[in-house]
């Protein structure tokens, strides 16, 4: 799917949803069932995600796009050989989301998940990684700059972009004593079916994931926010056509997450810093243990929201990585070239 025709299919879903439920819901104020959060304009979201419930009959939708991108360095012979070529490794996520409360006593909610990515790998490790909205070229991909990357079938100097995913997502709030502690997860599947954008994406897999938020009030004004959150990536029946990829294997990934919640009191502004720690593991091939780690990271976080209206809001946010480790015996994430910025928008009727 080409990238205008795809934005154009996130637009329209979007405007269509909006329409569909605004007659129904013109007179309804938008609620949280978060204690002191008493509307859209008293509420926020963190880093992209709302830890809420919708009460019966409410409906919100949220837009998030991440843009990352970083530089791989090669070494020669093991992680404690010099580097001898950089590339530059870019992602863009775009998640839309659409939430409607389905319980009376607002315990619980359902959605949809629509996921879109495109990704890319240059050879220059100096290029823009705002070529990662470039266009797919037609048939014509340069050199892979070492044996690994071409042996494994990585292709270069191209971007590759399509709806990854679709799925089914659920909120609910197991305890009315603590309607801040809310549970949330889903089940989303591939929807690429060429076996090359699969590998170049990196979205060959269904994904199960279940996560947990709590929210601890300070004052009216600030909030403590911490978030759990677990997935697992099942196995491919795809295969590729290089040897060095094994899709048999789950692969899990584990976060945890803390932000300081701070508001204006015109409640127009909330900012959010904060920190994610995370360890990816997959199945270990040695006896002696189940699993091993894949990777390791420590993201420090800022973000802002504004929200003009008791219906809207719009909110940015930047990271950095204290800590990224990859274990791999060749590669290695330049953890000073590293950048990631999301931008998303929000809607609750």
């Amino acid at each position: 799917m080409k990238p205008i025709v795809t934005q154009l299919f996130f637009l329209l879903f979007l405007i269509s949803s909006l329409l569909c439920v605004r007659d129904a819901h013109a007179q309804n104020k938008f609620r949280y069932s978060i204690p002191g959060l008493d509307s859209l304009e008293e509420s926020f979201i963190v880093n992209g995600g709302a830890s809420t419930v919708l009460s019966s009959g409410e409906v919100e939708i949220i837009w998030n796009n991440t843009l990352a991108s970083y530089w791989i360095g090669l070494h020669e012979n093991g992680p404690e050989s010099p580097i001898f070529d950089r590339i530059r490794q870019t992602q863009f996520t775009s998640d839309l989301y659409g939430f409607y409360g389905v319980s009376a006593s607002g315990s619980w909610d359902v959605g949809l998940h629509l996921r879109y990515l495109r990704a890319r790998k240059d050879n220059a490790a100096s290029s823009s990684m705002f070529r990662v909205f470039e266009s797919q070229k037609d048939k014509s991909f340069n050199a892979s700059p070492d044996e690994g990357s071409e042996a494994a079938g990585i292709l270069f100097d191209d971007s590759f972009g399509g709806l990854a995913s679709a799925g089914l997502r659920f909120r609910v709030r197991p305890f009315r004593s603590r309607p801040e502690f809310v549970l949330n997860g889903g089940y989303s599947i591939s929807t690429v079916r060429n076996e090359t954008e699969q590998f170049q994406l990196g979205a060959g897999r269904d994904m199960i994931d279940v996560g947990a938020t709590y929210y601890k009030e300070l004052n009216p004004n600030t909030y403590y926010f911490f978030n759990a959150l677990f997935s697992a990536f099942l196995p491919s029946d795809v295969e590729n056509p290089r040897p060095v990829d094994f899709r048999t294997e789950t692969l899990y990934n584990t976060n945890l997450s803390f932000f300081l919640i701070q508001r204006t009191n015109n409640n127009k502004f909330t900012f959010y810093p904060g920190l994610s720690y995370g360890i990816n593991f997959k199945p270990s091939q040695f006896s002696d243990r189940n699993l091993i780690k894949t990777q390791e990271y420590l993201f420090a976080y800022a973000g802002a929201q504004y929200a003009p209206n008791l219906q809207y809001n719009i909110f940015l946010t930047f990271g950095l990585p204290l800590i990224i480790k990859v274990e791999s015996f060749q590669q290695e994430i330049i953890r000073e070239s590293y950048s990631i910025i999301s931008l998303g928008a929000r809607a609750g009727f």
